[in-house]
């Protein structure tokens, strides 16, 4: 006999499931990340070369967490593929 829960889900269904499982765990990992970042408010000074830059911590944080997305969109190769 056949279950009919099975024989209801499509590899739609499947391949939706798994989109929204994916954008959940992003939405997590996004709202972590910026708890992280706004929650370090103290001043942090950069050095690179000569050049000497103070600005909140937070603003560091957010500057490499946008780095990262602008980076990670930049270079396809590391999604996979579609078939």
């Amino acid at each position: 006999m056949t279950d009919p829960a099975k024989a209801a889900t499509t590899p739609s269904e499947s391949k939706s499931t798994t989109n929204n499982s994916k954008a959940i765990i992003a939405i997590i990992i996004a709202i972590a990340a910026l708890a992280f970042v706004f929650s370090n408010v103290g001043p942090a000074t950069l050095r690179f070369l000569v050049f000497q830059f103070t600005m909140p911590a937070w603003g560091w944080f957010l500057a490499v967490l946008i780095a990262g997305v602008v980076i990670g969109s930049l270079f396809p190769w590391f999604r996979p593929r579609k078939k």
